[in-house]
């Protein structure tokens, strides 16, 4: 019976895999479909057809290349970089021992000692900067807050010291240490956007599809890097759901011919 239930939840991760190939597949297909706009152009086609519309102007979808540039950037949590966004977070990892009672192949009992690892999120900060995109031709706003976002990892570093005013009463175990990550956009960084063009608080921004296959995304990776990304991951999804998938009907026809023997 274990081996049918391995099996069959082999090819619900096969699954999986099959429909994060199609998505990754779609993905890319939607940023090689749209071609690179200028940011004035943009702004032009507003002008003409935003004019009446009360504030519901909704236009094309739009891929754009440009310098991200803020008013009022944030300074990041942890390395003080002049960002337009940052996730700053502080992982405590901690051990506890317990001792566990065991039988041996000649059924005689003994005691051992398993060492379990822990994590516990002390802090996990997100925040955002209003910011324009500028590709020289023109600036338009991105709201990016519901943005696929392809970050750089500013820190990410193992640490003996707990953060200031942390601590971790009432944890019973020995501290290993704490992870400091953060991942951050810069200001006056390239990116990469792809979303839809449209008024927001009476202003032109780039904003999420209100089409639900569209995509959004604010990236410092280049059109080509995301696009190859996505590809690659299409492929590793494609060769692990047949892999899998193969391996669970196996491990699900074993169980059954052993249980019907």
């Amino acid at each position: 019976m274990a081996l049918v239930i391995i099996g069959v939840v082999l090819i619900a991760i096969a699954v999986a895999l099959w429909f994060n190939r199609k998505r990754q597949l779609s993905k890319a297909l939607n940023i090689k479909y749209h071609e690179t706009s200028k940011v004035a152009d943009v702004v032009d086609i507003y002008k003409q057809l935003g004019d009446g519309l009360d504030g519901s102007y909704r236009g094309n979808i739009v891929e754009l290349s440009g310098m991200s540039r803020s008013d009022s950037p944030l300074q990041s949590e942890h390395t003080n970089a002049e960002v337009v966004y940052y996730r700053a977070r502080v992982i405590h990892e901690y051990e506890t021992l317990e001792i566990v009672r065991q039988q041996d192949d000649e059924g005689n009992y003994y005691e051992r000692e398993v060492v379990h690892n822990h994590q516990e999120t002390v802090s996990d900060n997100e925040r955002f900067a209003p910011f324009y995109l500028d590709d020289g031709s023109g600036r338009i706003l991105v709201e990016m807050d519901k943005a696929q976002r392809h970050t750089i990892t500013s820190l990410d570093e193992y640490q003996p010291e707990p953060p200031t005013g942390y601590d971790p009463y009432g944890i019973r175990g020995t501290t290993t240490g704490y992870r400091y990550i953060e991942e951050i956009i810069p200001n006056n960084h390239k990116l990469y956007v792809l979303g839809q063009a449209a008024e927001s608080h009476g202003n032109l921004a780039v904003v999420k599809p209100t089409k639900k296959d569209e995509e959004f995304i604010v990236s410092t990776k280049s059109e080509e890097e995301l696009v190859q990304g996505a590809e690659n991951s299409a492929k590793m999804s494609l060769y692990g759901a047949i892999g899998l998938g193969i391996l669970g009907l196996i491990l699900m026809v074993v169980g059954f011919t052993s249980k019907g023997g």
